[in-house]
């Protein structure tokens, strides 16, 4: 067996994809964030070698096991996501046998350039001892050290879902498409955006936060200090005590309910400028998806809203229509049925409820331009990349990319202010290349607003356009 011939795959956004993919070589898939990647290796290739029905023609397969990033770490283990996923790598790989399938979600995610080149001489000798791998990557160390490159693309959900390169590294690199011109070149180091503080923004960047002898996991009389209205990246090794410090300066700087609690637990002995903070906010990487038809619309509560508008409507109120009438159901979300005629027959500046469901958020913002509340919810998804995603899209069908990007527009929703500390760690996991430029213009522009962030990256786009930066490996 050479190859894994796939038919006419068409779910979710796959247009009719049909591809072999060749055994017994280093098989990277790449490409934006949310362009179907995951849908053809996870949706369909795996799912069909576990025993699945996945609706298109595929070819037998080898025995597969997989390694996927949507996991939550069990409250037991004591380790950081990256030392976590890496245990479970080694794992999967000491009980591959020859000819068998390993495919791995982004297993460089997170980690520092040293440990992705580890992780590549990891994945290469499974090839030379004749066993085959397919990972799903954006890290530029994996890529370049690929035997054979599938790209999809051109851009994201309903603009993505085609292969726009297959072939060995070779060709890649003579290829014009958008990876191959980021991994070769720093374009993704570049950001446009004109930082424009406030001036007391620039007032508040003389101040520094100082959390003196920490002792903490690993992190034994630490003192770590931040400046304010500033872009901070802490970066190191797995293990290094990154995570810790972010969960450190949480709890130390929590300002909410039962905060002496919370507080008591985050083992600092004195904390020095903790005045200036108003607040802070931090990032999960918990799941988006609590519930079937939970979408981005409704994880940011912009659903709600937009059924109010439906209700109050002089045609609505004629028909005896409630909010409640306009609540999506999981079969609505998976179009094995549609709303009432009844429903359907209101209409929102020539729109029913299926239509909006079908729009894009770009789409949409025009149509709700009159709603300062949805516009500007709808606006934060727009503004970290998220634009060609439909209202109808379910959370669980979203990239690790999309729902990291979803987190963050979660946050920014909440009142913007000024003087508080955004928390994120790892932000990067998930992203294409070209998304880095976007990410950082996001978080750009919350500092400009009086604001401070806190990120732990190794990304060297990140840590290259920060203001200050942290060294873990020399604490």
């Amino acid at each position: 067996m050479n190859s894994i011939i796939i038919k006419k795959a068409n779910i979710h956004n796959l247009k009719n994809i049909s591809i072999a993919i060749p055994l017994h070589k280093l098989v990277v898939v790449t490409g934006p964030s949310g362009s179907g990647k995951t849908s053809l290796i996870y949706d369909i290739l795996y799912k069909f070698s576990q025993g699945e029905k996945v609706g298109c023609s595929i070819s037998t397969t080898p025995k597969t096991y997989a390694v996927g990033q949507k996991v939550i770490i069990p409250k037991n283990i004591k380790l950081s996501l990256g030392e976590y996923n890496l245990q479970r790598l080694d794992k999967a790989i000491s009980n591959l046998k020859k000819n068998e399938l390993l495919i791995v979600d982004e297993p460089c995610a997170g980690l520092t350039i040293e440990e992705s080149t580890n992780v590549l001489n990891k994945l290469k000798k499974l090839i030379k001892e004749g066993k085959s791998v397919i990972t799903i990557e954006h890290s530029k160390e994996i890529i370049a050290g690929a035997d054979y490159i599938i790209e999809f693309g051109p851009k994201s959900g309903k603009y993505g879902g085609k292969i726009i390169f297959q072939g060995d590294l070779n060709q890649f690199k003579k290829s014009k498409s958008i990876t191959a011109d980021y991994v070769f070149s720093n374009k993704a180091e570049i950001v446009h955006y004109k930082r424009n503080l406030s001036k007391k923004a620039k007032t508040m960047q003389k101040k520094n936060v100082i959390l003196q002898n920490i002792n903490k996991n690993n992190l034994k009389n630490y003192t770590f200090s931040f400046p304010l209205s500033s872009l901070t990246c802490i970066y190191g090794n797995t293990g290094s005590g990154k995570s810790t410090t972010l969960n450190v300066v949480y709890s130390a700087l929590f300002k909410g309910r039962n905060a002496w609690k919370i507080r008591e637990q985050n083992g600092v002995s004195n904390i020095i400028g903790k005045q200036y903070v108003r607040r802070t906010y931090s990032v999960e990487q918990t799941s988006i998806a609590d519930h079937p038809t939970s979408r981005p619309v409704t994880y940011l509560n912009i659903w709600n809203s937009i059924r109010n508008i439906y209700a109050d409507l002089p045609a609505s109120k004629k028909a005896k229509l409630k909010s409640s009438d306009f609540i999506v159901n999981k079969k609505i979300i998976e179009d094995e049925e549609n709303f009432s005629p009844k429903i359907l027959s209101v209409k929102y500046k020539g729109a029913n409820i299926d239509d909006i469901l079908n729009m894009t958020i770009d789409e949409a913002i025009k149509i709700f331009s009159d709603s300062k509340l949805i516009k500007r919810k709808l606006r934060f998804l727009q503004e970290v990349g998220l634009g060609y995603l439909t209202l109808r899209q379910k959370s669980d069908s979203l990239s690790g990319g999309e729902a990291q990007r979803v987190r963050l527009a979660k946050v920014l929703s909440k009142k913007l202010g000024d003087r508080c500390v955004y928390i994120l760690d790892t932000p990067t996991k998930g992203l294409h290349l070209s998304d880095l430029p976007v990410l950082v213009t996001v978080l750009q522009k919350i500092i400009d607003k009086n604001n401070t962030v806190l990120v732990t990256d190794n990304k060297i786009e990140i840590i290259n356009n920060s203001d200050y930066t942290v060294d873990m490996n020399k604490k």
